[in-house]
């Protein structure tokens, strides 16, 4: 089967990104082939390419480019989105169309799959549904996207509000963490090294990383790897020297998803606190630091969270409060004393995953088969 999207992918960074990559990587060893046409940001892209497995094609386009003079605003994301999709569906026809994320990218999908006169899967992250879908410039658009997708997958509390728009909703489980590769490295890793992984931007605070520079202030010996950038990064660099945290803190640029489970592996912790925001949700490196074997810290919201019940009892998981930078801090120490555990077999939950997102294609396409045939 041949999947067309228009999304976002590497080296765009991001949850969406980095696990639509790590669901087509799956999703090729069972036949599947994909076409990618996705935007890259400028401050929020690996400068590295990622490793793609054969039968996955991505067509890059850079993004906020210039608007002709006699075309007020704008930097034409829609029309060229639209255009590359088609120019690759004239190389190879796709059996789907699908997006990740419903702003330009759906609206786009939407169009080349009326076009091409193929089924249109819908996907969406978090902060698109809270946020454009309920901005009034993009309301009507978004609303009109669902109830004419011919599949929306979606999973947990999002479910109902997307009942509003559609019947036409496939629940899959959640993001799980192939465990061919993230996985308990035998290696040791470096002690006292803090991993935080992400985007660097207006939720400094969100992520809690204010917090995290207070708590290394007290324990003094522990060192940070900052792994992502943003137009947050500065600000966040002024933070460093103000804390006289310059010698604890190092920054790397974002990296392609294949080098994360060695990035993972190569901290003793991995900080995935967050304070209560406009999506309620966690990390996806929550699963992949326990998957790798690896204490990761989280806030108390993180173990409640109906989705978080398979590994919410791991050892490993550590829970504190962000708006206390000393019992932060006495977390960390006891960190240092726990030995790591067995980490949770994620098989059969990974299996479960692709299985059933490998089902909502086919649904769409024998619905459209059906449909051809009632009509003749």
């Amino acid at each position: 089967m041949r999947v067309l999207l228009l999304g976002k992918f590497p080296p765009g960074q991001g949850g969406i990104s980095a696990k639509t990559y790590w669901l087509y990587r799956s999703l090729t060893r069972r036949g599947f082939t994909f076409d990618i046409v996705t935007l890259v940001p400028d401050l929020y892209a690996s400068q590295d390419q990622a490793k793609l497995p054969s039968g996955v094609h991505v067509r890059l386009l850079q993004a906020n480019t210039k608007s002709p003079w006699f075309i007020p605003g704008g930097g034409l994301e829609t029309e060229r989105l639209i255009a590359a999709a088609l120019e690759m569906a004239a190389d190879n026809r796709p059996d789907v169309v699908e997006c990740n994320y419903l702003a330009p990218y759906g609206i786009a999908a939407l169009v080349v799959s009326r076009l091409l006169a193929v089924p249109l899967i819908v996907r969406h992250a978090g902060s698109d549904l809270v946020k454009l879908l309920g901005w009034d410039q993009t309301r009507a658009s978004l609303e009109s996207l669902l109830s004419s997708a011919d599949l929306v997958v979606s999973n947990g509390d999002a479910i109902d509000r997307l009942k509003s728009f559609t019947s036409k909703i496939m629940a899959l489980p959640r993001y799980v963490p192939d465990p061919e590769w993230f996985n308990a490295d035998p290696q040791p890793c470096e002690e006292r090294l803090i991993l935080y992984a992400g985007k660097l931007n207006y939720y400094l605070e969100l992520k809690a990383l204010d917090s995290l520079l207070a708590s290394l202030r007290l324990l003094g010996t522990w060192k940070l790897l900052i792994i992502g950038g943003g137009r947050g990064k500065e600000a966040f660099e002024t933070a460093v020297k103000v804390n006289g945290l310059e010698n604890s803190v190092r920054f790397m640029d974002f990296l392609p998803p294949e080098k994360m489970p060695g990035m993972i592996g190569a901290a003793q912790l991995v900080w995935a606190v967050e304070r209560q925001g406009d999506v309620s949700d966690f990390s996806n490196i929550v699963w992949e630091a326990i998957s790798c074997d690896r204490t990761c810290m989280v806030s108390s919201s993180v173990i409640q969270h109906p989705d978080a019940a398979m590994f919410s009892t791991f050892p490993m998981l550590v829970s504190v409060n962000p708006e206390d930078p000393g019992s932060i801090a006495a977390a960390f120490d006891r960190c240092q004393t726990v030995s790591p555990k067995q980490s949770p077999d994620f098989h059969d939950a990974h299996h479960q995953y692709i299985s059933g997102n490998a089902a909502a294609y086919e649904t769409v396409c024998l619905d459209l088969s059906i449909g051809n045939e009632l009509k003749g």
